[in-house]
């Protein structure tokens, strides 16, 4: 049987690549991640101090998952000794609130119908006459930037390695073992873990495993707002382009105190991930006309604005499966922070299913 430097290697430090490292050191595993950038690199998809935590979906499916993330997340506190989410609850706003709703109580999650009165009242949020408005209470703001530094510390902390800027140019799948070819020489394993992000196609293509996805560039744009981190995540319908089918809806969130991060699902073009795009100047005025007739009276201006990988499925649904010793981790369409513990878990499962075959 061929020598192996590691058990698994994991290819990406962002959040699905860090989630499974984290899995596999914590179960005893021997665990390797290869990143080709640097630490806190603004290139994936995972980059940035903030994500949203949320339990509303039209979907009970999703519904069910987020609940169990909810758990997980707790469990990662518990083990890392970290605070990483901040409950805010969440309010949707537009006609998705009645399907909403049904997923929530089919669910047994609470929920309130929330009037325009009272959502002034209890959040300074203006609601047209008669649009409906959802609230949540167990949503929230998860601190992304430090979720991956104590995923990072506690997959070390159990012995596993992090080479960063470290590019994958290869994988090979040899006799019981496959090999992530770097610049600095090869990285040979049992299995491989491929959670690339935008990046992965580049890497699976050639094996004939890329996942059917498509990749955009998604403006976020950062607005100065008195009072931020008071306000619930907001998921609100409409959005430039409305009419456009790829529009969900603007989301909002509170960055910092005084900082409210707003987006808009979907809007972006399609995009090659080694190509520099600036933010899209249409998104970011939207956002700050968006939240300055939403939040009436809190002095919103812009303060930057950057962009994001979507890396999409046509359902949103996630890519996670093995194919033999190689497991492809595309947790994507702009939604996949939050299941994070379950993501890694599940393709953390399937790496050490990948391990456990006999050489091929």
């Amino acid at each position: 049987m061929a020598a192996v430097d590691t058990e698994v290697v994991v290819i990406g430090a962002g959040m699905a690549g860090l989630a499974t490292a984290y899995e596999l050191a914590q179960g005893g595993r021997d665990v390797t991640v290869l990143e080709q950038f640097a630490v806190g690199h603004r290139r994936g998809s995972s980059h940035g101090a903030s994500r949203v935590f949320r339990l509303s979906y039209p979907d009970a499916g999703w519904v069910r998952l987020a609940q169990d993330a909810l758990r997980e997340w707790r469990r990662w506190e518990a083990e890392t000794g970290g605070s990483l989410l901040r409950l805010t609850g969440s309010l949707d706003v537009g006609p998705h609130v009645p399907q909403n709703r049904g997923s929530l109580d089919a669910c047994g999650v609470t929920s309130e119908v929330v009037a325009a009165d009272a959502a002034m009242r209890r959040f300074g949020l203006r609601l047209d006459d008669g649009e409906p408005a959802l609230f949540q209470p167990d949503a929230g703001v998860l601190s992304a930037a430090r979720v991956l530094e104590h995923l990072g510390k506690a997959i070390r902390a159990r012995g596993g390695r992090l080479a960063y800027e470290s590019r994958v140019e290869q994988l090979h799948i040899g006799q019981g073992v496959v090999r992530a070819h770097t610049p600095s020489g090869p990285v040979t394993g049992r299995a491989a873990v491929v959670a690339a992000g935008p990046w992965a196609g580049g890497i699976l293509a050639p094996l004939g495993l890329a996942p059917p996805v498509t990749v955009t560039r998604e403006t976020v744009a950062y607005l100065s707002v008195d009072r931020a981190d008071e306000l619930p995540v907001l998921m609100c319908a409409g959005g430039p382009g409305v009419g456009d089918d790829r529009v969900v809806g603007t989301y909002a969130l509170a960055d910092a105190a005084s900082i409210l991060k707003v987006g808009v699902h979907h809007t972006g073009p399609e995009a090659d991930p080694a190509a520099d795009i600036a933010p899209d100047p249409v998104v970011a005025e939207w956002a700050v006309r968006w939240a300055a007739d939403r939040l009436p009276g809190r002095g919103i201006s812009l303060a930057r604005s950057e962009t994001c990988h979507y890396t999409n499925t046509t359902d949103e649904r996630f890519v996670l499966e093995r194919h033999g010793r190689v497991v492809v981790g595309s947790a994507c369409s702009g939604h996949a922070f939050k299941f994070a513990p379950v993501i890694g878990a599940t393709l953390a499962g399937l790496a050490v299913d990948a391990v456990h075959d006999s050489p091929t």
